[in-house]
């Protein structure tokens, strides 16, 4: 028997996000090959420019389980799609763990706790990393709602506004929490290196920051077709 239209969509969705949040595996890499651990990495904006691009066509390259709660809640996903993109974008970012692991050395990996996140040590950290989670996700589900999905305000330059976002990001809070942004990039270092001290953060901080992104765009900033009220 053969599968339906949908069916198919959803495979070419569903594969295209995990092969993109796969991709990623440099995020980890710069963890593990880079020359200081405890340093936050630095994501070129090329990264997220070579990673939209493709699957952008085929899923909306979002590889993060906080940009697929943005985009369904401004109605830029079917709700039907929401969890396949979960689930594929969690599988991606397991995959790309495993990867890296393979690929660095054991004492390296050992050392840097296979790429996961390890800069909250104390519950002192957690509301500075937890406050710094929520904003920097906000302006990374800002930048992909009103660049890609919004029809007033998307740009064909969306690729480029995402990148320099999360860069933008990293830089102003890569200290402060690691600068996640995204559980799916979290889960996959912490489920091989089984670490998961203080992981809640990096999926709390992400989803409300996505909730919020959502909740102004509905109602204040979002396009006539888009906002519940005001329009």
């Amino acid at each position: 028997m053969g599968c339906t239209r949908g069916e198919q969509e959803c495979c070419v969705m569903g594969g295209s996000e995990l092969g993109g949040r796969t991709l990623n595996l440099q995020e980890d890499l710069s963890f593990l090959l880079g020359p200081l651990p405890k340093q936050p990495r630095l994501e070129h904006p090329a990264f997220p420019l070579l990673n939209d691009c493709l699957p952008l066509i085929c899923s909306g390259g979002h590889f993060n389980p906080a940009v697929s709660l943005g985009a369904w809640l401004i109605g830029g996903l079917n709700l039907v799609l929401v969890i396949p993109y979960w689930i594929s974008q969690l599988c991606g970012g397991l995959i790309g763990a495993t990867l890296a692991k393979v690929m660095a050395t054991p004492d390296r990996y050992v050392n840097t706790t296979g790429a996961a996140f390890t800069g909250i040590v104390s519950d002192t950290q957690v509301p500075s990393a937890l406050v710094g989670e929520i904003v920097m996700t906000m302006f990374l589900v800002l930048a992909v709602c009103m660049g890609a999905i919004n029809e007033k305000t998307r740009t064909p330059l969306a690729p480029f506004c995402i990148g320099f976002t999360v860069t933008a990001d990293i830089l102003a809070g890569g200290g402060i929490s690691g600068a996640c942004m995204n559980p799916a990039r979290a889960f996959g270092p912490a489920l091989v290196a089984s670490y998961w001290d203080y992981h809640w953060v990096y999926w709390v901080g992400p989803m409300v920051g996505s909730l919020l992104v959502g909740a102004l765009i509905r109602l204040l900033i979002g396009d006539t077709k888009t906002r519940l009220f005001l329009k």
